[in-house]
């Protein structure tokens, strides 16, 4: 694993993104008015800093601005965002310099981004498209797949996404997703039975 340490404006919310994801926000306080005004002038990125109380290694998802959907009358905007790589925080700035919005001291890392997801794995993924009905032509025409594009298409929780990286590993992160289809799968199964039994009776 490769670490580069930099520094880069953030954005702290209660969100975590694996590299490869795209959200919308509305951005609306002064400060991210600015952030985002910024990004698109100078074409940089900015980090979004995951403000959860269970992210003890402090995490964050480095993005890219792709599109401004809407501007409001007020500067308001919202926007389309895509993570691009992983992040752990080393130190929070509450402003930067000349700047109203925050700042951090990070270290990037590659946590297996760049891994093709083995065979078993996208065989595994694809069955479970197939069995649940949740056809995508494209996906399921792809031979090659990465770990996260695939964790990206399950969606999992903040939560389970962090558990995710923090394995690391490219052999644990496989193992984690596909213990995770077959948990999808053993709830989806837990359901229909609920529903029968409700019908039957």
């Amino acid at each position: 694993m490769q670490f580069k340490e930099s520094h880069i404006a953030l954005f702290p919310l209660n969100l975590f993104l694996l590299p490869g994801d795209y959200t919308q926000l509305y951005i609306f306080e002064d400060r991210y008015k600015q952030l985002i005004k910024d990004c698109l002038t100078e074409k940089m990125n900015f980090g979004i800093a995951f403000s959860n109380r269970s992210n003890l290694k402090s995490l964050g998802s480095l993005v890219e601005v792709t599109e401004v959907i809407r501007e409001y009358p007020g500067g308001e905007m919202d926007i389309m965002i895509k993570a691009v790589s992983i992040f752990q925080l080393e130190k929070f700035y509450f402003q930067k310099e000349g700047k109203l919005y925050p700042e951090g001291k990070i270290r990037h890392f590659d946590v297996a981004q760049n891994h093709t997801a083995s065979p078993a794995l996208i065989r595994s993924f694809k069955d479970y498209l197939i069995r649940n009905s949740l056809y995508d032509s494209q996906l399921l025409n792809i031979s090659e797949l990465g770990i996260f594009g695939i964790a990206n298409e399950m969606h999992m929780s903040d939560q389970e996404k962090m558990e995710l990286v923090n394995l690391g590993l490219r052999e644990d992160m496989e193992h984690y997703l596909k213990n995770y289809i077959r948990y999808l799968e053993l709830l989806q199964l837990q359901e229909k039975n609920v529903f029968q039994n409700i019908y039957l009776n």
